[in-house]
């Protein structure tokens, strides 16, 4: 199963993804939830969050 990384486009299989959940807390959002290459969860989003 392949899943498309919603930061570069490239189709990335499941077991190679990071699991991203955000709640947005906001009414047009909700909650985002997105499998990310781990390339990208290294260079985009893994520094938001340490």
């Amino acid at each position: 199963m392949t899943e498309t990384c919603p930061v570069c486009g490239e189709a990335v299989p499941v077991r190679h993804a990071v699991h991203v959940t955000v709640n947005t807390k906001t009414d047009d959002h909700g909650v985002l939830d997105q499998y990310v290459c781990r390339s990208c969860y290294r260079a985009e989003i893994a520094p938001l969050v340490s």
